[in-house]
């Protein structure tokens, strides 16, 4: 099977939400797996490759084939008002690497030095002073590096491109991917992403 992995070299603290909270602790936990390690979700995954995809299919970056209006859902699939249409991918989520992990589940609480709080505040622009009552507290993870395994499903109805040419765009395409998670705006999530193919 035809398989790219990516790796998501993250540059700053980032927060993915759990949808938690964490009392006293933190306003918003970050989303942790099973063994309570930092992880990105295959389908923010597929959402990040899907955006960056969609730049650069609008900038000319790849050649269609013949019969398909719309490259990016030809490729990632569609849903909506018009007919649900399957994609030809399959996107694994982004985890440390196996030795990593194997790390942390045999040290205990190790875990732990994987998250930070940060607070903010919001600023009143008449005055210049935090606005009352406005701190708020999210648990970050810091910047570490997690890999994603992309590959290409067996879609009888995809056989206009080869899995080796829609892995070499994605490949493409996922330098375009410069931020994760929540508050990207205000230095969080800030990623280099690379590609290459699976060992």
């Amino acid at each position: 099977m035809s398989t790219l992995t990516l790796s998501f070299d993250i540059q700053s603290t980032w927060h993915i939400g759990s949808g938690e909270e964490g009392g006293a602790y933190a306003d918003s936990l970050a989303l942790k797996n099973g063994d309570n390690l930092p992880f990105l979700p295959g389908r923010a995954v597929k959402g990040l490759l899907r955006d960056a995809f969609k730049q650069a299919e609008a900038n000319a970056w790849f050649t269609k084939p013949e019969g398909v209006a719309d490259l990016t859902d030809y490729i990632f699939g569609s849903e909506g008002q018009r007919l649900a249409e399957q994609g030809m991918l399959h996107v694994s989520s982004a985890e440390l690497s196996s030795a990593e992990q194997a790390y942390f589940a045999a040290t205990e609480g190790a875990w732990q030095e994987l998250y930070q709080v940060q607070f903010s505040t919001a600023i009143d622009h008449k005055t210049g002073s935090a606005k009352q009552e406005s701190l708020r507290s999210i648990e970050v993870a810091l910047p570490m590096v997690l890999k994603a395994q992309i590959s290409i499903n067996n879609n009888p109805d995809k056989t206009s491109l080869t899995p080796k040419q829609v892995l070499a765009w994605l490949a493409q395409a996922s330098t375009l991917i410069t931020g994760i998670g929540a508050k990207r705006k205000r230095g969080l999530g800030q990623v280099v992403v690379t590609a290459g193919a699976s060992q």
